[in-house]
């Protein structure tokens, strides 16, 4: 069953009426000339009902069907009561019949009746009646409506579809009707005619496009391909500036797999403001998915994402999106500035800040994240990444009891995500360290190890701090050795495990690992004194002061570096 209209025109008074006290208009009502207590009891049901005090009004219009059993004003009342009030159709159409029995010409009466058959499904019964209320009331539009719904759920459809062309030739050409008529004709499989229902109404208002809109999408589903034409040409005449009859236009070329067209209509609708910032913002998540599988298309994305930056400068979902194509694309440092922009703009979601600050993070820019992640915290003061990167930002800022203070309270908050805790407790076991409080940093890395025995990396760095501090070295070995069976060929684990291995005093063994670490290209000066300090030990001399000297030409030396190279001895 088609979904019926609500909405109907105004219609007139019908039948012998009259105004109540209400502002209803009403049957006339009958007056007793001789029993004086009902002309009292109606009066005081009337003065009940204009209250608001229905069921009250309904107690006392009984009382008055008790004293005048034939009283078809009374009736009337009481049957409307009965219906709406307590959807009881079956006793309402027992005071409908007797309304109607006794005044067959009064429209109202036969409303009362055509309601009521209609709620108990008796259809057949409800048009007739129905038909007698249009008879009686021409100007009833509200009950033509009703007449065209009965019509519909005794599925007569061209019954209804006769009497909206009744109801239109006193209206006129209007939307509502318009659609109804062509849905109905579309159900019956008129296509010609439901086709024709649309160009009636795009002809009836020729400033509004999307009418012929409307039946170029309905002929394209129909295989109309000419009928689908001619609505576009006379869409785009209609309004030729109007980005929705453009966007139409790119949907209609797409459907006919002309992909140009489709783009170029598109980026005309784009240029616009009458298509909403969210209806972009759509095709352009289609497009996010599209140039992962066809990279050759991503020149037409940028330029749409340029549009929009263009028509919508303070919108900030647009900047977001540009910011999610270059953040994938690897364009870090430009993603970042179309985040802050979004930022900037009012942005609120967390995920935009949780973008800013990834990036941030991952273009080791700590000044900037030690500034935003704060400015995150006070939006969202529940977000626990947010305190992993502020209490990142102070371990780079070498200041770890901030550090250790954001990463003790984020902790607290994570929910059902392993990972983001095992980052937590690394952290925490870098920045113990950097305390000397070494037994939280061990119970931090243990634990981090404890949700992840896999992680290489924290592994290594915890096999790291545990050689520097001389503590735990078979603890340290196993750890190293570990990851770098999990991942082998990394050269800063094989560094670490030949650091280990030398710590232990195993300094052929940590040779080999060294010149592994060191073959794979660039060697940092970590490595260079690491080599150095392991051929000392092995009583290469010279060679290792080499390496020393390699160590101190490289950024990032050790100041021990120096002294090692004027005293030509290791200094641990």
């Amino acid at each position: 069953m088609l979904l019926l209209l609500v909405g109907c025109k105004a219609s007139k008074e019908a039948g012998s009426s009259r105004k109540g006290e209400s502002g209803e208009v009403e049957p006339e009502q009958l007056k007793p000339t001789v029993d004086t207590r009902f002309q009292e009891v109606f009066f005081q049901a009337q003065l009940e009902k204009a209250k608001g005090n229905k069921a009250k009004a309904h107690e006392l219009f009984e009382q008055c069907i008790a004293m005048e059993p034939s009283n078809s004003a009374v009736h009337f009342e009481v049957g409307k009561y009965e219906l709406n009030e307590l959807n009881n159709a079956a006793e309402a159409l027992t005071h409908a019949k007797i309304c109607v029995e006794s005044d067959p010409q009064n429209a109202w009466y036969q409303q009362l009746l055509a309601q009521s058959y209609a709620s108990l499904s008796k259809y057949d019964a409800a048009i007739k009646a129905f038909r007698e209320v249009v008879r009686l009331s021409p100007d009833n539009y509200e009950m033509m409506y009703e007449l065209a719904s009965v019509q519909l759920y005794a599925n007569k459809q061209q019954d209804a579809i006769a009497t909206y062309d009744l109801l239109e030739s006193k209206t006129g050409v209007y939307e509502e009707l318009s659609v109804q008529k062509h849905l109905l004709y579309e159900q019956l499989k008129q296509y010609d005619k439901a086709g024709l229902e649309l160009e009636r109404l795009a002809n009836q208002y020729p400033d509004e496009p999307r009418y012929w809109g409307m039946a170029a999408q309905f002929y394209q589903r129909y295989g109309l391909k000419e009928k689908a034409a001619r609505s576009l040409e006379n869409m785009v005449k209609a309004d030729p500036s109007n980005g929705q009859v453009h966007w139409q236009l790119s949907e209609y070329y797409a459907t006919q797999g002309d992909e140009k067209r489709s783009y170029d209509e598109l980026k005309l609708a784009f240029a616009t403001t009458d298509v909403p910032i969210d209806q972009k913002v759509m095709v352009l998540m289609r497009y996010y998915s599209l140039t992962q599988q066809r990279p050759e298309r991503l020149p037409d994305a940028y330029a749409l994402l340029v549009l929009i930056e263009q028509v919508h400068p303070n919108e900030a979902k647009g900047f977001a999106m540009y910011g999610d194509f270059l953040a994938r694309d690897g364009k870090l440092r430009e993603a970042l500035q179309k985040y802050k922009k979004a930022v900037e703009l009012g942005a609120s979601m967390s995920l935009i800040w949780k973008q800013v600050l990834e990036l941030e993070a991952e273009l080791a820019d700590f000044d900037a994240l030690s500034k935003d992640a704060p400015k995150a915290l006070e939006l969202y003061p529940l977000v626990p990444e947010f305190y992993f990167f502020n209490g990142l930002a102070q371990q780079q800022q070498k200041n770890p009891a901030k550090a250790v203070d954001a990463f003790v309270l984020g902790k607290e908050l994570v929910v059902d995500n392993p990972v983001l805790l095992k980052r937590f407790y690394a952290s925490l076991g870098e920045s113990y360290n950097a305390l000397k409080q070494y037994e939280k940093s061990d119970a931090a890395f243990e634990d981090a190890l404890r949700i992840d025995p896999a992680d290489v990396f924290v592994m290594n760095n915890y096999a790291y701090y545990l050689a520097v501090r001389k503590a735990k070295l078979d603890s340290a070995a196993n750890l190293s050795a570990r990851s770098n069976e999990l991942q082998p060929g990394m050269a800063s684990f094989e560094d670490t495990y030949a650091f280990v291995l030398f710590r232990q005093g195993k300094h052929e063994e940590a040779a080999v690992w060294m010149k592994k670490a060191m073959a794979h290209g660039e060697v940092s000066a970590d490595m260079h004194e690491h080599m150095g300090d392991i051929l000392f030990h092995l009583g290469k001399t010279e060679e290792a002061i080499s390496e020393w000297k390699q160590a101190a030409s490289k950024p990032g030396a050790s100041a021990k570096v120096s002294e090692k190279i004027n005293q030509r001895r290791y200094i641990d």
